[in-house]
């Protein structure tokens, strides 16, 4: 099926992970760059607040499209498992680059009252509904495109892609912060790594258009059948919500220490660095580079390392890694902090933050049978990521707020490694067996 795929599609290995993953970091792109101006919105769109509590509302609007991502996942991975991955994946970037152009538009609080806030907020459902519907079609289509032996490598080039997204959003946040005045960033700047976000539909589709489809094509319908398209869509969310529901569970719990490593790391840690730390808003910044360019070169890596040694051996490795020496690294970041401190730390989660998600995101799909792969994935990683990753930041700086102690999300970091190292007993390893 995959040698089919990319004979048809003409285009070799390196130009199929190219056209799959260059879209989904455009599409992370504009997901993620919210977070690098939360305490600017908040300033703008929740003005009768107290500083601490803006920034938890600008924080709390971000996690809100968290919520919906589930939403997205099934739907559009529903959807991905009828009509085909990379149908769902055109509709995911325009939605993507709508949300942009409100959130680039949308009147303060000043202008339009409580109008304001909720332009944000749905501009923000939007986002979560279509990052929620991304991730399982482009990462089901590598999978499948991809040979026994490389599906690692080939799954981890998606993650890779929002590792970029997430750089090329804290590269755009620090050019923003460096180059224009702290007055100017306050009042319009902000808006200028949305306005150029919009562009993602355009170049998404444009990049996407020669990819070949990796779902088999189902028999010409009839024109009694009007309502087969709807019951395949219902028969792969019921399917993965009964035929195979200790599998979904066991895939989310599994995925659990990664999604919140992950967003403590890259969302939690910059602005924990400016308001805890005392660092420069430059420092932060630079940060969120550092951490993301770190995920996208060691994914593949780690890609290629599963696929040779296998899926468990690295995810349990790094995830007990992870548990053991996250306190150590806080610890020793607030004790003298620095950027240099800041820089080491944050490349060294995300060494072990790639380590634990890359195994964790082929073995979901691996584990799924092709009419509900995309679906398997909605309801497991982007549930996972939703839930447990999406609200951490949050979850975090409450921590903090309350305990005033800027150790505590290690402990929060580590329980969720901890938890999700249970499920993986019970996950099979299906390194070098064949996908259907």
């Amino acid at each position: 099926m995959a040698s089919i795929a990319l004979e048809r599609s003409g285009l070799s290995k390196k130009q199929v992970i190219a056209a799959t993953t260059l879209g989904t970091a455009l599409e992370y792109y504009d997901f993620t760059i919210y977070s690098y101006f939360a305490i600017q919105i908040g300033k703008l769109f929740f003005p009768s607040a107290s500083p601490v509590n803006q920034f938890l509302l600008s924080i709390g609007v971000f996690g809100v499209g968290f919520v919906v991502r589930p939403l997205g996942g099934i739907v559009i991975g529903a959807y991905a498992d009828r009509a085909g991955r990379k149908s769902a994946m055109v509709i995911t970037i325009m939605l993507m680059a709508l949300s942009c152009a409100l959130i680039a538009g949308a009147p303060t609080y000043a202008t339009a009252g409580f109008a304001a806030p909720l332009i944000v907020l749905a501009a923000r459902l939007i986002q979560g509904f279509a990052a929620g519907g991304e991730f399982g079609p482009g990462t089901t289509l590598l999978v499948e495109y991809a040979g026994r032996n490389t599906r690692a490598f080939y799954a981890s080039w998606n993650f890779a892609a929002t590792a970029l997204g997430l750089a090329l959003g804290a590269g755009v946040a620090t050019l923003v912060h460096t180059l224009l005045p702290k007055e100017v960033v306050d009042t319009w700047g902000w808006r200028l790594p949305f306005l150029f976000g919009i562009v993602a539909a355009p170049a998404g589709m444009l990049i996407r258009r020669r990819l070949e489809e990796t779902l088999r094509a189902a028999p010409p319908m009839s024109a009694s059948a009007s309502g087969s398209h709807r019951t395949r869509q219902r028969s792969a969310l019921n399917a993965a919500l009964t035929t195979h529901l200790k599998l979904t569970i066991l895939c989310t719990f599994a995925e659990l220490g990664g999604s919140v490593s992950i967003y403590i790391t890259a969302f939690f840690l910059p602005n924990h660095a400016v308001r805890t730390l005392h660092l420069s808003s430059t420092a932060s910044m630079t940060s969120g580079v550092v951490s993301s360019l770190m995920l996208f070169a060691v994914a593949p890596l780690v890609g290629k390392l599963a696929d040779r040694i296998g899926r468990k051996p690295v995810l349990v490795t790094s995830r007990v890694i992870l548990l053991l020496t996250v306190y150590p690294a806080f610890a020793w970041l607030s004790a003298a902090p620095s950027m240099a401190r800041l820089y080491a730390v944050s490349a060294y989660l995300s060494v072990l933050v790639a380590a634990q998600i890359v195994p964790v995101l082929v073995m979901i799909p691996e584990l799924f049978p092709r009419e509900v792969r995309a679906t398997g994935i909605a309801l497991s990683y982007v549930v996972s990521a939703s839930f447990f990753g999406g609200f951490s930041p949050l979850i975090a700086s409450w921590i903090v707020e309350r305990t005033g102690n800027p150790l505590a999300p290690a402990w929060y970091v580590a329980a969720a490694c901890a938890v999700s190292l249970v499920p993986v007993i019970w996950l099979r390893d299906r390194s070098r067996e064949a996908l259907d």
